[in-house]
């Protein structure tokens, strides 16, 4: 982040100034700027009471001294005529009486190359992960939109598409109402329709969506792309919507979009200006002029945001098994548990929780742990099971149910402070690697734990440990994409290092083959992920492999003396006495 020598007590970059969002100061390149593929900068301000204070001299102000005016003007001048040159050249672009084939074609070989900025990893601040934005040279929807050049596949491989899209991930997360969007759509290629940019990006997210959410097409294939690239471009547009609730729409989609990816921190930025944008339309309320299909689908848009912000009557969210006995309300649930989650981060995590008192904490925290504990209990214990939702759920369930539990999961691990992007947690956990906790052994068989050297392990911790199993049996067995493995990553490491823990502690249990089992699985699939997006080993995971040892090397040590008991109880044996083996 380039910023000006007077301009470094400023809280917000030029662009979140103008915008007048949030800035996160981020370097070198914050995360709006980010966002909008624009150079991030603080340039120089002049304080407006440092200039009154200054007295300007006659002299100053004379005419003789004013030469630097006329140069400044001509300078204005001649970028004002070049910008309308500019303008003048784009609007000519495409004569008016000329056909489709005369024009330049807009393939997607014909495009820039998407520029690919360095987002801070997730997991190392000393690493980087590559993230799609939008290059300064990519061009935007606007000008896009200007010159004809909104491009789309056929319409029926697009219709295709939607058809899938609406029958699957689109019936239980109902963003879009399927029959105003086909109608849309199809009026959008037809020879009368207008070529608007808002529809434009709506249709190239659902073909997105279809192929990163159903199809696990890996980010970096062109086609994909291309079109998150195409709804990127128009992003300034969606931000000022206000026509109708698509722009909204659009917006919440991309946010389920970046959440899936190396880097969420998009999806962050975004799900700020939605709620902002649902806030200013009034959402969740409805107008008399609505029909009632049309208040359906404000009050599902509203719902979808409250359950991405807190990261009925029809079949719309009711996830379905495949003999037809179950039938139950997905997007309540999540709604429900989206209610949750805010509660867990008002009341025990934001500014006002850190002014309770140790016992009004407490109990705060008690009320929350009942409220997560009742909403986990009414669900259907099919869903519980991971053998019972794996045989009995399409794979498309399977993904919405495990998303919905690894949200319950992070709530729990974030109440009893277990979360693996908890510092005091991970300092805890870090401290079994010192020789002061476990001492070193001899072929790999450690000391016992001194726990005078350690703090005790969290309250509930056996809920956490057999909540956790489920977790990762989920992502073990559930046949995870790309884009799932990325969306339930946090998590995932969160169980991980729980169960590792578990062992560490408790090497006895009758758990521990079947518990070492789903870590390695795990832990496997992580070391994929970290070969595939960074050079460099994600630190958390370091972390795992160093515990995976000391884990090791307390089942070693359970193992070893029990091994030494078998052979005392042998020698003690009349028929093993060294002193009768030669009589």
């Amino acid at each position: 982040m380039k910023v000006a020598s007077h301009a470094r007590r400023r809280k917000a970059c030029d662009l979140c100034v103008s915008r007048k969002i949030k800035c996160d100061l981020a370097k070198p390149t914050c995360s709006n700027c980010k966002l909008y593929g624009v150079d991030c900068g603080i340039t120089e301000v002049t304080s407006p009471a440092t200039t009154s204070r200054r007295k300007v001299p006659a002299s100053e102000t004379s005419p003789t001294n004013s030469s630097s005016t006329p140069s400044r003007d001509d300078t204005i001048e001649s970028r004002l005529a070049h910008i309308e040159a500019r303008l003048d050249q784009i609007a000519a672009e495409k004569p008016s009486g000329s056909s489709p084939h005369d024009a330049t074609a807009l393939n997607f070989q014909n495009f820039p190359e998407i520029r690919v900025y360095k987002a801070s990893d997730m997991w190392n601040s000393a690493t980087t992960l590559p993230c799609l934005g939008i290059s300064p040279q990519f061009p935007t929807g606007a000008m896009l939109a200007q010159t004809g050049k909104l491009e789309l596949p056929p319409l029926q491989e697009v219709l295709g598409a939607l058809e899938r899209y609406f029958d699957s991930y689109g019936r239980y997360m109902p963003l879009f109402d399927k029959r105003s969007f086909m109608k849309m759509t199809v009026d959008w290629y037809s020879e009368n329709g207008g070529k608007e940019l808002i529809p434009w990006a709506a249709i190239n997210l659902v073909l997105a969506m279809t192929s990163r959410i159903m199809d696990d097409v890996p980010i970096e294939e062109p086609k994909l792309a291309q079109y998150m690239s195409n709804v990127q471009s128009v992003t300034t547009e969606l931000m000022a919507w206000s026509g109708d609730i698509l722009g909204l729409q659009v917006l919440l989609g991309m946010v389920i979009l970046f959440q899936g990816t190396t880097n969420p921190q998009l999806a962050i930025v975004l799900i700020g200006s939605a709620i902002r944008l649902a806030q200013s339309m009034g959402l969740p309320s409805t107008r008399a002029s609505d029909d009632p299909d049309e208040s359906a689908q404000r009050r599902r848009v509203f719902w979808i945001a409250y359950i991405l912000d807190k990261c009925g009557d029809d079949d719309m969210g009711i996830l379905e098994s495949c003999t037809g006995t179950i039938r139950f309300n997905y997007l309540r649930a999540r709604s429900e548990l989206a209610i949750i989650q805010g509660k867990v981060h008002n009341f025990l995590y934001s500014r006002t929780a850190q002014r309770l008192s140790q016992e009004q904490r407490a109990e705060t925290k008690v009320r929350i742990e009942q409220l997560l504990s009742k909403w986990r209990s009414a669900l259907p214990q099919e869903l519980l099971r991971s053998d019972k939702l794996f045989q009995d759920y399409s794979t498309i369930s399977v993904h919405l149910v495990m998303n919905m539990y690894n949200r319950y999961l992070e709530c729990l691990y974030r109440i009893h402070g277990t979360f693996a992007f908890d510092e005091t947690w991970i300092d805890r956990v870090r401290r079994y690697l010192s020789p002061a906790v476990i001492p070193t052994g001899d072929a790999g068989i450690d000391g016992r734990i001194n726990q005078k050297e350690i703090s005790s392990l969290p309250s509930a911790w056996s809920d956490c440990v057999e909540h956790s199993r489920l977790g990762l049996e989920l992502s073990a067995f559930g046949r995870e994409t790309e884009y799932s493995t990325w969306l339930h990553a946090c998590c995932n490491l969160s169980g991980l290092i729980v169960l590792l823990v578990n062992i560490i502690e408790f090497p006895d249990q009758l758990s521990v083959m079947s518990d070492w089992s789903l870590i390695v699985r795990i832990r496997n699939k992580f070391d994929q992920m970290n070969a595939k997006a960074s050079k460099e080993p994600f630190f958390l995971l370091q972390v795992a492999h160093e515990l995976d040892r000391k884990a090791s090397g307390q089942v070693k040590r359970l193992a070893h003396m029990s091994s030494l008991s078998h052979q005392e109880a042998a020698f003690s044996e009349p028929w093993a006495n060294p002193d009768l083996m030669f009589l």
